[in-house]
């Protein structure tokens, strides 16, 4: 009972401080509006909307298990997703930005049930194919108050940056994996800029709107860019920091003890592009902090160099990738090792077919992209995928309760991916993609898994529109 006064004591305290928050950034966001009056571009109104289908079929695994005979869910699954955006974009002048979506994402045909996405850690379901009726960006946008060099982002908004390997909405998930309730303050200079943001990130419980319920995550952070001086070879450097927290206490250390997440990232990407035909990209990133009992203690980086080869009417690009995301050798010492995976995207990073997040995992990756000059309107993009466990004793970050040998003796090679995805920009707001990936499991996977190959395809439709009103 006393715990139970306490949870209801804390909740009233933070009830009280975020509605003094709100009152006081709605006071602060009034006297921008009304000092807006002083700037004269005309006001303009504008209607958007975005509509997306895509047919998958994924057969001998599905999302959340691997092999023939999954224990929820089809072996051979044929779905199609859509999701529906609409909304209104409004600038009275120069200075101010309002924005007003909704989401609506639904399934056909998937294998699921609502109830087999429940998350324990946050008592709810969290779904990444079915959001009914949602606030999508919706926020408040305040352009170089007073003439200083700021943006100012509060509401409902997507946070990402780079290759969308820190930061990444995540778009490619039917509900959009990372939405965030956020206040955002951007700073630009001649040579790059500086943020630093609060939020909290959404959770996609399919049939209840979320402003009635909880988030997810909360998280206060930075991230930058500057792009070096041309004597050091134009070189971009990108810095971040910030924290990922949830105090509900339903995370489970390695003794058994139950307490909260607590999780702090710092690390640095470095980038060059167009280097007479050459690009080389490297990010690091260690985290750090409580995991309920245990001591958080782990890291990801990841490395890329390409050459374009212009003068070929195709614009090939080959390039070489490795990816590393930490993971824990020992499930008994109180070391949380296993690499989180911040708050990026994984659809485009660790093959297509999303059997694998940045978790305890080693990506080896050779690419080949087309681009050719005269069909500006197509893309093509080949990948070749080796994968192993960082640590053997840790789990497949598919599924790492299920598929996990603590003992180490189903070895740390996980199976081999190859992707063919291509895209078409097609006139009056079209575009279609289509995609076949295959994969052939290796030692870790037979074992744990099955020694079936799995394949998948996909074909994707996704048309945007806007109106300019006024």
């Amino acid at each position: 009972m006393a715990e139970a006064s306490g949870m209801r004591s804390y909740g009233y305290g933070y009830l009280v401080r975020a509605r003094v928050i709100g009152v006081s950034l709605l006071g602060v966001m009034a006297s921008f509006i009304w000092a807006s009056s002083l700037y004269a571009k005309p006001a303009r109104l504008t209607f958007g909307s975005e509509i997306r289908f895509r047919f998958e079929s994924q057969n001998d695994f599905n999302q959340k298990y691997y092999g023939p005979h999954p224990p929820k869910g089809n072996a051979h699954d044929n779905f199609v997703l859509g999701r529906f955006r609409l909304g209104f974009d409004y600038r009275p002048n120069g200075m101010v930005h309002v924005a007003l979506w909704g989401q609506d994402a639904r399934v056909w045909g998937n294998g699921f049930h609502d109830e087999d996405f429940y998350k324990p850690v946050i008592g709810m379901e969290h779904s990444p194919n079915k959001d009914e009726l949602e606030l999508w960006n919706t926020y408040l946008e305040i352009i170089k108050p007073f003439k200083i060099p700021l943006v100012i982002k509060a509401g409902r908004q997507q946070i990402y940056y780079g290759d969308k390997r820190i930061f990444g909405p995540g778009q490619w998930g039917n509900t959009g994996r990372w939405i965030w309730d956020a206040v955002k303050v951007s700073y630009a200079f001649k040579r790059g800029f500086v943020d630093a943001y609060y939020g909290r990130t959404m959770i996609h419980e399919p049939t209840r709107f979320s402003l009635n319920h909880r988030h997810f995550y909360e998280s206060l952070g930075g991230y930058g860019h500057v792009t070096l001086p041309a004597a050091l070879l134009g070189i971009s450097l990108e810095p971040f920091s910030m924290t990922k927290r949830d105090t509900h206490r339903h995370y489970k250390g390695e003794d058994g003890r139950v307490g909260s997440l607590k999780a702090a990232y710092v690390g640095m990407r470095v980038y060059k592009k167009g280097l007479h035909g050459f690009d080389f990209d490297a990010t690091y990133i260690r985290e750090f902090g409580d995991f309920a009992s245990d001591t958080i203690r782990a890291y990801g980086y990841h490395l890329l160099a390409a050459y374009t080869v212009a003068s070929c009417p195709y614009r090939p690009r080959v390039s070489v990738e490795y990816s590393v995301g930490s993971g824990d050798g020992n499930p008994k010492d109180g070391r949380h090792e296993t690499f989180d995976g911040a708050f990026g995207a994984r659809d485009k990073m660790y093959g297509r077919m999303n059997l694998f997040k940045w978790r305890n995992i080693r990506d080896a990756q050779i690419n080949l992209e087309l681009r050719p000059k005269k069909w500006k309107w197509f893309y093509c993009k080949a990948e070749f995928h080796k994968f192993w466990l960082d640590e053997k004793r840790d789990g497949w970050s598919m599924n790492p309760k299920l598929y996990r040998d603590k003992t180490g003796n189903s070895g740390d090679e996980v199976g081999k991916e190859f992707d063919l995805v291509c895209r078409f920009n097609l006139p009056k707001g079209n575009q279609i993609q289509t995609g076949y990936g295959h994969f052939w499991p290796d030692e870790f996977a037979k074992k744990l898994a099955s020694d079936k190959q799995a394949n998948w395809f996909f074909l994707q439709w996704q048309y945007k529109f806007n109106w300019k009103i006024l």
